[in-house]
């Protein structure tokens, strides 16, 4: 399947995740909604991760645990600030996260940068302007 089909059926998967834990958590409180949210995720990380056979991603990868770490604690972040705040600021907000690696990515791993990326990523940080306003 082609990364950008991936790439949308991910962004679809996590509107919707954005959504519900919206709804969610008007009514139970972040923790709850934080532990459940994050044990259902492991259905499907482990079954692709078992899908791959017992090869080598059994061996803990410095890495993945540093990336895991980083991701639970913004998790925990998120589900607060999802339960204080309102959708329609914290979702783009916390979404920004995207300019990140993108930066990384041009300055560390020299991956190509042309106008039309500068672009993007100044509507993207213009578009979260003014949905927090």
């Amino acid at each position: 399947m082609d990364y950008r089909l991936l790439s949308l059926l991910a962004l679809a998967c996590w509107g919707a995740w954005g959504f519900a834990t919206k709804l969610a958590s008007r009514t139970e409180p972040a923790q709850g909604v934080a532990f459940w949210s994050t044990l259902a995720s492991m259905i499907p990380v482990t079954l692709f991760a078992l899908s791959g056979g017992a090869g080598r991603w059994v061996r803990p990868a410095p890495l993945a645990l540093a990336s895991g770490l980083a991701a639970g604690v913004a998790s925990v972040l998120f589900y607060v600030a999802i339960r204080k705040g309102p959708a329609s600021v914290v979702m783009p907000l916390t979404g920004m996260y995207i300019l990140i690696p993108a930066l990384l990515g041009f300055i560390f791993l020299k991956e190509p940068v042309t106008v039309t990326h500068i672009l993007g990523l100044v509507c993207a940080g213009l578009a979260v302007f003014f949905l927090t306003r």
